[in-house]
């Protein structure tokens, strides 16, 4: 075959671990009981029940259009809050982030906006570990390179044994200071990054330009499992700033109605309103940021959203296309995201006082949630064009012999191991 010179899992495509960030791992039923692997955020990957979506065949035979889909703001599904019309709805502080419907190019910076808890670690590591892109995360800081005068494509240690290192930027994006030291050092003009990852939108918005802007996409779960997840993750995970080893006496309600409890989390990173009260007009704003700015994926359908990712931004496998496809099936199908600390906790039922207590604390959140599934039914629509399996059509592979690239270029990650 085309392929089949190269050493299966030579360069760590096909390897299953989830863990070249080393995100902590657990499965969705879990909530959140972490391995002991260090990690930045170590989300839970997406609940078992969300595996095996047969991925939509529709388009396969379409044609890709140059300019992509025709995406129009016209009969897109709105936001239904009952805010008071009153609120700014410009969206002038992401500026520098594209709407979704604006026509796709390839100079498009995709942007991850990371949810904790809600999956995230999976996707990352499908566009990393699988996809094998250049990221910008807090990976890229690691082995001293915090210190580097210049913006560069750097290769960390720190993932498992023997697999290839994979590329970052020298910058991480998901910290403030991070994003302004990453703007200084001229972050969008270098072009670098195939996949930005930050937990702040209108601070991220600061690394773009008019003439290089930004696309903003994300997974999301349901506030109360999330919140959930979140309770039980802080009790063990002893290497997040959030630890707190105590909650472990704690009950589900006493979390519930604590100030450690996120109140509307979402709703309050999308409109900026970090402290205070929330009303209509925040959830309206709120509605309003997702549905011109974000390409939403969903935590129960991962298989669905992974693929719409990739159709979305026009990815490719170029490195070895068989070895990265078994690398992509084994982290959504779950690989080694296992509960390995044998700590798992039932899920409250529908109408107990913990799940009344953790509903009280998203009441905006689960109104924005309930929007967003019908959002991803409708973002359909911008792919409809794009073949399903676009991340193999017209692939090439760097590590093959003799390799083969792309008619506009690829720069094959180097063979570093760790």
């Amino acid at each position: 075959g085309a392929y089949g010179e190269a050493t299966d899992g030579a360069y760590g495509e096909a390897t299953a671990t989830d863990g070249a960030y080393g995100e902590a791992t657990a499965t969705d039923e879990a909530y959140g009981e972490a391995t002991a692997t260090e990690g930045a955020y170590g989300e839970t990957p997406p609940a078992e029940e969300a595996y095996g979506e047969t991925p939509s065949d529709e388009g396969t035979n379409g044609e890709i259009p140059a300019e992509g889909a025709e995406m129009t703001p016209e009969g897109y599904l709105p936001g239904t809050a009952p805010g008071t019309g009153n609120v700014d709805l410009s969206l002038a502080e992401l500026d520098n982030f594209k709407d979704t419907w604006d026509p796709y190019e390839p100079s498009d910076n995709a942007v991850f906006w990371h949810i904790p808890k809600a999956g995230g670690s999976t996707v990352k590591d499908v566009i990393g570990t699988c996809h094998r892109f250049v990221m910008a995360t807090e990976f890229g800081i690691t082995d001293g390179h915090e210190n580097d005068p210049k913006i560069a494509v750097v290769y960390p240690g720190g993932g498992p044994v023997g697999q290839d290192r994979s590329p970052f930027v020298n910058v991480d994006t998901t910290t403030i200071a991070g994003i302004e030291r990453a703007k200084q050092m001229g972050f969008a003009d270098s072009g670098l990054a195939d996949a930005v990852v930050t937990p702040f939108i209108y601070e991220a918005n600061e690394l773009f330009t008019p003439t290089a802007k930004g696309r903003l996409f994300t997974v999301f779960r349901h506030p109360i499992d999330r919140a959930i997840s979140l309770f039980y993750y802080i009790q063990v995970a002893d290497w997040e700033p959030s630890y707190r080893p105590d909650l472990q006496e704690w009950t589900l309600e006493q979390y519930a109605t604590s100030d450690v409890a996120e109140n509307n989390w979402m709703t309050r990173q999308l409109t900026n309103q970090l402290e205070g009260d929330l009303n209509d007009d925040h959830l309206a704003l709120a509605m309003e940021v997702i549905r011109r700015k974000f390409l939403v994926g969903l935590m129960t359908q991962i298989g669905r959203t992974m693929e719409r990712f990739e159709r979305y931004f026009r990815w490719t496998y170029h490195v070895n296309p068989p070895n990265q496809e078994a690398c992509r099936v084994r982290l959504l199908q779950g690989g080694s995201n296992t509960n390995a600390s044998g700590n798992k906790k039932d899920k409250p039922q529908e109408g107990s006082e913990a799940y009344e207590l953790l509903r009280l604390q998203n009441m905006y959140d689960l109104q924005l949630y309930e929007y967003i599934e019908s959002l991803f039914e409708e973002q359909d629509e911008f792919v409809q064009d794009i073949p399903a399996d676009f991340r193999n059509i017209d692939a090439t592979c760097c590590k093959c012999f003799p390799p083969t690239f792309p008619p506009e270029g690829f720069t094959c990650p180097l063979a570093i191991l760790n």
